[in-house]
Protein backbone atom coordinates (compact mmCIF):
# COMPACT_ATOMS: atom_id res chain seq x y z
CA UNK A 1 0.00 0.00 0.00
CA UNK A 2 1.82 3.39 -1.00
CA UNK A 3 0.01 5.69 0.95
CA UNK A 4 2.07 3.51 4.37
CA UNK A 5 4.91 2.56 2.63
CA UNK A 6 8.15 3.51 5.01
CA UNK A 7 6.13 5.96 7.04
CA UNK A 8 7.32 4.44 10.68
CA UNK A 9 10.73 5.89 11.04
CA UNK A 10 11.51 3.84 14.01
CA UNK A 11 12.51 5.65 17.50
CA UNK A 12 13.28 3.02 20.14
CA UNK A 13 15.32 5.01 21.70
CA UNK A 14 13.30 7.68 22.83
CA UNK A 15 10.50 7.87 25.33
CA UNK A 16 8.27 5.82 26.76
CA UNK A 17 9.98 2.68 24.92
CA UNK A 18 13.81 4.66 25.81
CA UNK A 19 15.79 1.03 24.98
CA UNK A 20 19.38 0.46 24.67
CA UNK A 21 21.02 1.09 21.88
CA UNK A 22 21.87 -2.73 21.54
CA UNK A 23 18.30 -3.82 22.13
CA UNK A 24 16.84 -0.82 19.97
CA UNK A 25 19.13 -2.05 17.24
CA UNK A 26 18.01 -5.77 17.78
CA UNK A 27 14.31 -4.47 17.43
CA UNK A 28 14.77 -2.93 14.29
CA UNK A 29 16.65 -5.60 12.97
CA UNK A 30 13.47 -8.11 13.63
CA UNK A 31 11.28 -5.55 12.33
CA UNK A 32 13.17 -5.48 8.98
CA UNK A 33 12.27 -9.24 9.09
CA UNK A 34 9.27 -9.09 9.49
CA UNK A 35 5.69 -9.21 7.13
CA UNK A 36 5.47 -5.26 7.41
CA UNK A 37 9.05 -4.46 6.97
CA UNK A 38 7.90 -2.19 3.74
CA UNK A 39 6.02 0.25 6.11
CA UNK A 40 9.65 0.35 8.04
CA UNK A 41 11.73 3.76 7.16
CA UNK A 42 14.58 5.31 9.01
CA UNK A 43 15.81 4.57 12.52
CA UNK A 44 15.86 7.42 14.48
CA UNK A 45 19.38 8.15 16.33
CA UNK A 46 20.76 11.27 18.38
CA UNK A 47 23.97 12.10 16.47
CA UNK A 48 26.46 11.00 19.45
CA UNK A 49 25.02 7.06 19.18
CA UNK A 50 25.23 6.64 15.20
CA UNK A 51 28.59 5.25 15.73
CA UNK A 52 26.89 2.71 18.08
CA UNK A 53 24.32 1.50 16.05
CA UNK A 54 26.48 1.11 12.92
CA UNK A 55 28.62 -1.23 15.34
CA UNK A 56 25.30 -2.63 16.85
CA UNK A 57 23.81 -3.43 13.54
CA UNK A 58 26.74 -4.71 12.56
CA UNK A 59 26.09 -5.28 8.51
CA UNK A 60 27.79 -4.09 5.51
CA UNK A 61 25.29 -1.70 4.06
CA UNK A 62 25.43 1.69 5.18
CA UNK A 63 22.70 2.83 8.17
CA UNK A 64 19.34 4.31 6.64
CA UNK A 65 19.42 7.03 9.93
CA UNK A 66 17.62 10.14 10.89
CA UNK A 67 20.16 11.50 12.76
CA UNK A 68 18.91 13.82 15.69
CA UNK A 69 20.87 17.34 16.55
CA UNK A 70 20.03 19.93 19.14
CA UNK A 71 20.49 23.97 17.50
CA UNK A 72 23.84 24.51 18.96
CA UNK A 73 26.04 21.45 17.43
CA UNK A 74 24.44 20.80 13.59
CA UNK A 75 27.47 22.05 11.80
CA UNK A 76 29.85 19.88 13.93
CA UNK A 77 27.89 16.88 12.48
CA UNK A 78 29.52 13.36 12.58
CA UNK A 79 31.80 12.40 9.53
CA UNK A 80 29.92 9.33 9.72
CA UNK A 81 26.78 11.13 8.34
CA UNK A 82 26.90 10.51 4.51
CA UNK A 83 23.83 11.93 2.19
CA UNK A 84 23.71 8.29 0.69
CA UNK A 85 22.12 7.19 4.03
CA UNK A 86 21.20 9.37 6.33
CA UNK A 87 19.31 12.60 7.15
CA UNK A 88 20.00 15.01 9.72
CA UNK A 89 16.85 16.33 11.86
CA UNK A 90 17.73 19.39 13.88
CA UNK A 91 15.51 20.83 16.81
CA UNK A 92 15.09 24.42 16.73
CA UNK A 93 14.06 25.12 20.39
CA UNK A 94 14.72 28.74 20.78
CA UNK A 95 11.40 30.60 19.87
CA UNK A 96 12.13 33.42 17.72
CA UNK A 97 15.98 33.43 17.10
CA UNK A 98 16.20 29.59 16.47
CA UNK A 99 13.26 29.62 13.45
CA UNK A 100 14.00 33.09 11.65
CA UNK A 101 14.71 33.23 7.70
CA UNK A 102 18.64 34.01 8.92
CA UNK A 103 18.77 31.47 11.25
CA UNK A 104 17.52 28.85 8.66
CA UNK A 105 19.70 30.68 6.07
CA UNK A 106 22.76 30.10 8.20
CA UNK A 107 22.40 26.30 8.82
CA UNK A 108 21.65 25.69 5.24
CA UNK A 109 24.98 27.29 4.52
CA UNK A 110 26.74 25.29 7.10
CA UNK A 111 25.10 22.07 6.17
CA UNK A 112 25.71 22.19 2.72
CA UNK A 113 29.51 22.70 3.57
CA UNK A 114 29.60 19.97 5.49
CA UNK A 115 27.98 17.57 3.26
CA UNK A 116 26.33 18.92 -0.08
CA UNK A 117 23.25 16.70 -0.69
CA UNK A 118 22.42 16.14 2.55
CA UNK A 119 18.27 15.71 3.44
CA UNK A 120 17.49 18.32 6.24
CA UNK A 121 14.27 18.26 8.54
CA UNK A 122 14.07 21.19 10.79
CA UNK A 123 11.93 21.36 13.79
CA UNK A 124 10.31 24.22 14.46
CA UNK A 125 9.47 25.35 18.00
CA UNK A 126 6.32 25.13 19.37
CA UNK A 127 3.87 27.84 20.10
CA UNK A 128 4.96 30.26 17.00
CA UNK A 129 2.88 33.26 16.09
CA UNK A 130 1.84 33.30 12.54
CA UNK A 131 4.01 35.62 11.11
CA UNK A 132 7.07 33.30 12.89
CA UNK A 133 5.27 30.46 11.46
CA UNK A 134 5.23 32.42 7.77
CA UNK A 135 8.68 33.40 8.00
CA UNK A 136 9.98 30.56 8.51
CA UNK A 137 8.39 27.98 6.26
CA UNK A 138 9.31 30.59 4.04
CA UNK A 139 12.90 30.72 4.69
CA UNK A 140 12.77 26.53 4.75
CA UNK A 141 10.87 26.81 1.06
CA UNK A 142 13.60 28.83 -0.09
CA UNK A 143 16.19 26.59 1.32
CA UNK A 144 14.82 22.73 0.34
CA UNK A 145 14.33 21.43 4.11
CA UNK A 146 12.06 19.72 5.27
CA UNK A 147 10.02 20.32 8.50
CA UNK A 148 9.13 18.48 11.51
CA UNK A 149 5.56 18.62 13.35
CA UNK A 150 5.48 17.14 16.85
CA UNK A 151 2.53 15.24 17.47
CA UNK A 152 2.48 14.52 21.62
CA UNK A 153 5.74 13.49 24.24
CA UNK A 154 4.93 11.91 28.06
CA UNK A 155 2.00 14.05 28.99
CA UNK A 156 -0.80 16.29 27.95
CA UNK A 157 1.44 19.41 27.95
CA UNK A 158 3.63 18.01 25.24
CA UNK A 159 0.80 17.49 23.23
CA UNK A 160 0.22 20.49 20.69
CA UNK A 161 -3.71 21.34 20.12
CA UNK A 162 -6.13 20.13 17.09
CA UNK A 163 -5.10 24.03 15.99
CA UNK A 164 -1.48 23.48 16.20
CA UNK A 165 -1.31 20.57 14.24
CA UNK A 166 -3.90 22.09 11.82
CA UNK A 167 -1.90 25.85 11.23
CA UNK A 168 1.33 23.35 10.84
CA UNK A 169 0.07 21.80 7.84
CA UNK A 170 -1.96 24.40 6.17
CA UNK A 171 1.28 26.15 6.33
CA UNK A 172 3.46 23.41 4.70
CA UNK A 173 1.29 22.74 2.23
CA UNK A 174 0.91 26.49 1.06
CA UNK A 175 4.79 26.97 1.04
CA UNK A 176 5.31 23.23 -0.67
CA UNK A 177 7.33 21.94 2.02
CA UNK A 178 7.73 18.34 2.59
CA UNK A 179 7.28 17.36 6.56
CA UNK A 180 7.41 14.60 9.15
CA UNK A 181 6.47 13.80 12.25
CA UNK A 182 7.58 13.05 15.67
CA UNK A 183 6.49 11.77 19.18
CA UNK A 184 2.85 10.66 19.87
CA UNK A 185 1.47 9.36 17.03
CA UNK A 186 1.93 5.81 17.95
CA UNK A 187 -1.69 5.23 16.52
CA UNK A 188 -3.71 5.33 12.99
CA UNK A 189 -6.72 7.79 14.55
CA UNK A 190 -6.74 10.25 17.03
CA UNK A 191 -8.02 8.98 20.69
CA UNK A 192 -8.10 9.22 24.50
CA UNK A 193 -5.78 6.93 25.67
CA UNK A 194 -6.81 5.70 29.07
CA UNK A 195 -3.09 4.63 30.19
CA UNK A 196 -1.22 7.79 29.16
CA UNK A 197 -4.34 9.83 30.75
CA UNK A 198 -4.85 12.24 27.67
CA UNK A 199 -5.86 12.24 23.99
CA UNK A 200 -3.09 11.34 21.68
CA UNK A 201 -3.36 12.37 17.93
CA UNK A 202 -3.29 10.04 14.74
CA UNK A 203 -1.05 9.06 11.56
CA UNK A 204 -3.93 8.79 9.52
CA UNK A 205 -5.15 12.06 10.89
CA UNK A 206 -1.86 13.75 9.67
CA UNK A 207 -1.89 11.54 6.43
CA UNK A 208 -5.51 12.99 5.58
CA UNK A 209 -5.17 16.42 6.57
CA UNK A 210 -1.98 16.53 4.55
CA UNK A 211 -4.01 15.44 1.55
CA UNK A 212 -6.65 17.36 2.30
CA UNK A 213 -4.75 20.75 3.01
CA UNK A 214 -4.41 22.61 -1.09
CA UNK A 215 -8.08 22.20 -1.18
CA UNK A 216 -10.05 22.26 1.83
CA UNK A 217 -10.87 25.28 4.42
CA UNK A 218 -9.59 25.99 7.56
CA UNK A 219 -12.60 24.55 9.41
CA UNK A 220 -12.58 21.35 7.53
CA UNK A 221 -8.80 20.42 8.23
CA UNK A 222 -9.37 20.66 12.12
CA UNK A 223 -12.43 18.63 11.86
CA UNK A 224 -9.75 16.14 10.11
CA UNK A 225 -7.17 16.35 12.27
CA UNK A 226 -9.71 15.86 15.44
CA UNK A 227 -11.84 13.12 13.56
CA UNK A 228 -11.59 10.67 16.47
CA UNK A 229 -13.89 7.97 14.53
CA UNK A 230 -11.66 5.27 12.90
CA UNK A 231 -14.33 4.69 10.23
CA UNK A 232 -14.19 7.79 8.54
CA UNK A 233 -10.94 6.70 7.07
CA UNK A 234 -11.10 4.12 4.46
CA UNK A 235 -8.46 2.82 1.61
CA UNK A 236 -10.32 1.67 -1.31
CA UNK A 237 -10.60 0.99 -4.70
CA UNK A 238 -10.92 5.11 -5.27
CA UNK A 239 -8.22 5.71 -2.74
CA UNK A 240 -8.02 7.40 0.53
CA UNK A 241 -11.11 8.73 1.88
CA UNK A 242 -11.79 10.85 4.68
CA UNK A 243 -15.75 10.50 5.89
CA UNK A 244 -17.64 10.75 1.76
CA UNK A 245 -14.66 12.59 0.68
CA UNK A 246 -12.30 11.10 -1.25
CA UNK A 247 -8.92 12.54 -0.40
CA UNK A 248 -6.68 11.03 -3.12
CA UNK A 249 -5.96 8.60 -5.52
CA UNK A 250 -3.02 6.16 -5.69
CA UNK A 251 -1.28 8.59 -8.07
CA UNK A 252 -1.72 11.39 -5.35
CA UNK A 253 -1.20 9.13 -2.70
CA UNK A 254 2.54 8.10 -3.79
CA UNK A 255 3.22 12.24 -4.60
CA UNK A 256 2.03 12.84 -1.13
CA UNK A 257 4.03 10.65 0.65
CA UNK A 258 7.38 11.65 -1.76
CA UNK A 259 6.82 14.88 -1.43
CA UNK A 260 4.25 16.04 1.29
CA UNK A 261 3.97 13.51 4.38
CA UNK A 262 7.41 11.69 4.42
CA UNK A 263 6.68 9.54 7.89
CA UNK A 264 6.28 9.85 11.35
CA UNK A 265 8.68 8.51 14.51
CA UNK A 266 7.57 5.76 16.72
CA UNK A 267 9.47 4.43 19.62
CA UNK A 268 7.13 0.86 18.71
CA UNK A 269 6.79 -0.43 15.31
CA UNK A 270 4.66 -2.86 16.84
CA UNK A 271 1.64 -0.67 17.88
CA UNK A 272 0.91 1.27 14.20
CA UNK A 273 1.06 -2.16 12.11
CA UNK A 274 -1.26 -3.82 14.96
CA UNK A 275 -3.64 -1.43 14.97
CA UNK A 276 -4.06 -1.33 11.28
CA UNK A 277 -4.69 -4.89 11.04
CA UNK A 278 -7.31 -4.31 14.13
CA UNK A 279 -8.57 -1.64 12.02
CA UNK A 280 -9.05 -4.16 8.73
CA UNK A 281 -6.52 -1.70 6.66
CA UNK A 282 -3.57 -4.23 6.57
CA UNK A 283 -4.08 -8.16 6.60
CA UNK A 284 -2.02 -10.23 9.24
CA UNK A 285 0.50 -11.70 8.96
Amino acid sequence: MVALERIVDYAGLFPPAKLPIEVAAAEYERCRQSPHAWMLGKFVVPAGQLAALESSLGGSEPVAAAVLFDAQTPVRASARVKPESCEVALRLADYEIGASRTAIRALHKGLQDLAPGLAVVVELPRGLASTLLAEAFDALAETGFAAKVRCGGVNAEATPSIDEIADFIRAASRRHVAFKATAGLHHPVRHFNTDAGFTMHGFLNVLAAAAAAPSCDSATLREIVGEEDATSFAFDERGFSWRESVLADEQALTNLRRSVFLSFGSCSFAEPVDDLVGLGILRAP
